[in-house]
C-alpha cells in the first residue's frame, strides 16, 4: 500500500532539471560575446537582479564579489542598499536571498549587507536649505521662532539630558512634512 501513494511535492520549489547555471542563462539572453566579456561583478550584479523582485532591485544600490574567507571556496557577495530599514527585512532573510542566488545558478558561499553611506550622502545634496557642510555633517533646517515654541513644549515632558534632540528631531519632522 505504501508504494502506490507518491511523495507531496511543492509548486514552489522547481524541478531539479528546471535550473539552469548563470553563465548558460547569460548566454541565452546576452550572447556568447557579451556573457564572455563581463566581469565577477558584473554578473554578480546580473544574478542578483535576476533572482530576486521589483523591492529589492528597488532599494540596491550596488552588488560586488568578495574573496571567501576560507581558501577554496565561492566568493561572499556584497548588497548594499539604500536604507536601514531595508537592511533590516534583507539580513533577516539571509538565507532566503542565498538559496534565490544558488536556484538561479550563482553560487556564492555567503552573502554580506550594508547601508550604502555614499547613497546618504548624495541624497542629503536635497535636503531643505542644505544639504552637507563641508565637514560632511547635514546642515539644521530652519525654523520659525513659532515652530521652535511648539517644538519645545512638546518636548517638556522628555528628561533634561534628551530634551534638545527630542526638540531638533521635532523640528525636523514638522519642516519634512512641509510646516515651516
Amino acid at each position: 500500500m505504501r508504494e502506490s501513494i507518491e511523495p507531496m511535492h511543492s509548486e514552489m520549489i522547481p524541478a531539479h532539471d528546471s535550473v539552469e547555471r548563470l553563465d548558460s542563462l547569460l548566454r541565452g539572453v546576452m550572447g556568447d560575446q557579451v556573457a564572455h566579456k563581463m566581469s565577477a561583478n558584473q554578473r554578480a550584479l546580473v544574478a542578483w537582479h535576476g533572482a530576486n523582485g521589483d523591492r529589492e532591485r528597488a532599494h540596491t544600490t550596488r552588488v560586488f564579489l568578495r574573496k571567501p574567507k576560507v581558501a577554496g571556496a565561492d566568493p561572499i557577495i556584497c548588497v548594499y542598499v539604500d536604507s536601514h530599514s531595508f537592511l533590516t527585512d534583507l539580513t533577516a532573510n539571509r538565507d532566503i536571498y542565498l538559496t534565490r542566488l544558488a536556484n538561479w545558478g550563482f553560487r556564492v558561499s555567503g552573502i554580506e549587507f550594508g547601508v550604502d553611506r555614499e547613497m546618504h550622502r548624495h541624497k542629503g545634496s536635497g535636503l531643505v536649505d542644505g544639504g552637507v557642510q563641508e565637514g560632511g555633517m547635514p546642515q539644521a533646517p530652519q525654523a520659525s521662532e513659532r515652530l521652535e515654541t511648539q517644538a519645545r513644549a512638546m518636548a517638556q515632558g522628555v528628561p533634561d539630558n534628551l530634551r534638545e534632540k527630542v526638540s531638533r528631531a521635532i523640528i525636523a519632522s514638522k519642516i519634512a512634512n512641509g510646516e515651516k
